[in-house]
């Protein structure tokens, strides 16, 4: 029973609607009055057109009043022009939004005060009198009709006046004027149909005006279907009645009706297609109705994705910078006052780890939560990740950032947790929110697991290394493109010979205003902006074209090794540009060694499996790059074939100090032969150290003891003096 209740509910549009919906559904119905107004206007300018030519015309040649006539055949065609206009414009401009501009303005005024003025003039010409083959019932229910018309015309043009100074006086939106003239037009056309269509009747002409109108009314203006029910349920039994006033006039087979005592006569068949008609276009109503419900909350879904963050809740960062602009427009002093805040989570990666994803969503929603409380008379939102956003008051921020961090902190007893929140205070209204938050990012970063630290404010000194990370991001395209970025060769020796047996190639960024950029300068800004490929492209190609260079001058080819970010295998297809690079320079591919960080290889990322599947497939030297820098997983050393594994510098570290650095080098080393890897040290600075891993089996060695990166012309310089040999052994 209750479910059948609720059916009935839902079908007949009694069901509570959310302000969201009730505004779509208005809204819709201004723009079908748009669509409607256009319509009038077309069909009354073609009336007037048809009725000038047809009757005025031919009357004035014949000597008739020119004003009387246009009064008598023409003016009710005027009047809906003026009707029709106003209420498009109406509808258009309340569509645009915001308070009219002074041409609107007055364009309404002088359209809705014509209307009136129009109208009230008609009222004294027009009407139906008694006599002859018109009745007084006839007469009555015509002038009743055009009464119907010039009110409901007049409120239009009133409604239409009346929003337009509050519009623009006040700057007010008047919803219940909007329904008034809705309504109103509704009424308009509803009695028109009667009028004319009663008229085409009593003449002996068929209803389409009354069946056209009520089409307008249905299917363009949908209000709920209880409401469209007793409409057209009003309409289609009143008008029906007002046809069984005819005693007389029928010329088809008719059956006889008593009404009230009388016997009155009517089209059998016509009845029932007009009823059938009244039930075909209700059902049609109901259903606009419900696929205008279902569009509104399939809207409101789609808006509100587009506005808040699927997971928490919270604004997403695109609303939230649009809403952040908003404010930051409005205010009018006191800049320094308010604060951009980015808010990051420590060690969220490390929970995720241990806990799992639905876990670290768990604690997502919570730290929304927690934003939300501690700021809860500002604006925020989710960056992304586990990245925060917040517009707010500089007074009192330490004491929130502190009731934050302690809540974070609390949320689980195991793993030490936190947040490092960086701040920027605003220096005007024209600033950009998004340049606001990077930079607070920015200042963030700086505190990056220092749980001591909660808080640090963007200021001057920051602004040079801010403004040098931007100057990255902003010009790696014109670096690529202007050769600011150069290929640098550090050696790779043999340990037993010291003979050249590879270079490994690094960039470095020589700016035509910041000068010479080292690698910690742009490398981690374009990996974080997720830029680096365009990078590791363009010094793949120079590698190659150096490589096909030294072939054709006849110099000792030295093989080199290139790293492989682990972006590169998401942004661009890596695997496929190298290759496509080798045979452009017709290079053999043993002189490319493709090196890849341990660290890209611990994530189970498929993709990425994929792609050093496939560089050892096409022939290319593989090798592990920074072994044992960090979470080191000797599952990758069972998973993939490396041909060289490349130990950090670090286990150098006092080598000559510590036995445990020489016991853990000297298993690692045995352990690499065991699985048929050769191995290479880098970071050696020391003839010390090059012994003892020359002793202990390391293959290869890299370091300042046997040269810094240097471009290739100072390479070969050192190669042409005898400062270095390169080996002719490759493997």
């Amino acid at each position: 029973m209750k479910k059948t209740a609720i059916f009935f509910k839902s079908v007949f549009g009694f069901e509570r609607l959310s302000k969201y919906e009730s505004d779509y559904l208005h809204d819709a119905n201004l723009r079908s009055c748009s669509y409607m107004g256009f319509i009038v206007v077309l069909l009354e300018l073609w009336m007037l057109i048809r009725q000038t030519y047809s009757k005025v015309v031919p009357k004035v040649q014949a000597g008739g009043s020119l004003s009387e006539l246009v009064v008598k055949y023409t003016s009710k065609y005027w009047l809906f022009l003026l009707i029709g206009l106003g209420l498009m414009l109406f509808c258009l401009f309340y569509q645009k939004g915001g308070r009219l501009s002074r041409g609107r303005f007055v364009t309404l005024v002088a359209i809705g005060a014509a209307c009136m003025a129009y109208t009230l003039m008609l009222t004294r010409e027009n009407f139906t009198k008694a006599g002859g083959s018109t009745t007084p019932v006839m007469a009555g229910i015509m002038n009743a009709m055009l009464v119907t018309i010039y009110v409901f015309l007049f409120v239009i043009g009133a409604a239409i006046v009346t929003y337009a100074l509050f519009n623009y006086l006040r700057n007010k939106r008047i919803v219940i004027l909007e329904h008034v003239a809705i309504t109103a037009f509704n009424l308009v056309c509803l009695a028109f149909g009667v009028f004319v269509s009663y008229s085409d009747f009593w003449g002996g002409k068929e209803i389409i005006c009354f069946l056209t109108m009520v089409i307008y009314v249905g299917c363009l203006l949908i209000y709920r279907p209880y409401i469209t029910l007793l409409i057209l349920g009003a309409s289609f039994f009143g008008f029906y009645r007002i046809l069984l006033t005819f005693e007389s006039g029928l010329t088809f087979a008719a059956q006889e009706i008593e009404i009230s005592g009388a016997l009155h006569k009517i089209i059998s068949g016509d009845a029932v297609n007009y009823v059938t008609f009244f039930i075909s276009l209700t059902t049609i109503c109901f259903a606009i109705y419900h696929g205008r419900l279902k569009e509104a909350r399939k809207s409101k879904e789609l808006e509100k994705s587009a506005k808040e963050d699927r997971l928490t809740g919270l604004w997403n960062y695109n609303y939230f910078s649009e809403l952040a602009a908003e404010r930051i427009r409005a205010l009018k002093d006191g800049f320094a006052d308010h604060v951009l805040l980015f808010v990051d989570v420590h060690n969220f990666k490390a929970f995720n780890d241990q806990r799992g994803f639905e876990a670290g969503d768990r604690f997502l929603v919570a730290i929304g939560t927690y934003v939300s409380d501690a700021f809860s008379d500002s604006l925020y939102g989710r960056q992304a990740d586990d990245h925060f956003v917040v517009m707010t008051k500089r007074e009192g921020l330490e004491e929130r950032l502190d009731a934050l961090n302690a809540r974070v902190s609390n949320y689980d007893g195991e793993i030490l947790l936190g947040i490092n929140c960086g701040g920027y205070r605003l220096s005007g209204n024209d600033e950009d929110p998004r340049n606001c938050i990077d930079r607070a990012r920015y200042a963030a970063h700086l505190i990056k697991n220092r749980f001591q630290t909660v808080y640090i404010e963007y200021d001057e000194k920051m602004s040079e290394a801010y403004r040098k990370r931007l100057y990255v991001i902003n010009n790696i395209d014109n670096a690529v493109e202007n050769g600011w970025i150069v290929p640098f060769y550090q050696p790779v020796v043999w340990s037993d010979t010291k003979e050249v047996c590879g270079c490994e190639v690094l960039a470095r960024w020589m700016d035509p205003i910041y000068g010479q950029l080292f690698p910690n300068e742009f490398i981690p800004v374009l990996e974080e902006y997720r830029l680096i490929h365009k990078l590791d492209r363009a010094i793949f190609e120079f590698a190659c074209r150096d490589l096909r260079a030294s072939l054709d001058a006849g110099k000792p080819v030295v093989p080199v090794s290139l790293n492989f970010s682990r972006l590169d295998f998401e942004l661009m297809d890596a695997v496929s540009e190298l290759d496509g690079l080798v045979r452009k320079y017709g290079l053999s591919k043993d002189l490319i060694h493709v090196e890849v960080t341990e660290s890209a290889l611990t994530d189970n990322f498929a993709k990425l499996n994929e792609a050093i599947n496939r560089i050892k497939e096409l022939g290319y030297a593989l090798w592990l790059d920074d072994f044992g820098s960090g979470y080191s997983s000797l599952n990758v050393l069972k998973d993939y074939q490396f041909d060289v594994i490349k130990l950090d510098m670090r286990f150098l570290s006092n080598l000559e100090n510590s036995e445990k650095a020489q016991i853990l080098i000297d298993c690692i080393v045995k352990m690499a032969n065991r699985i048929q890897m050769l191995t290479l040290t880098e970071g050696v600075e020391t003839k010390m150290q090059a012994e003892f891993l020359n002793r202990v089996g390391c293959n290869r060695l890299q370091g300042y003891l046997f040269g810094k990166p240097i471009p290739k012309e100072a390479l070969y310089d050192r190669i042409d003096k005898g400062e270095l040999t390169v080996s002719e052994k490759r493997l």
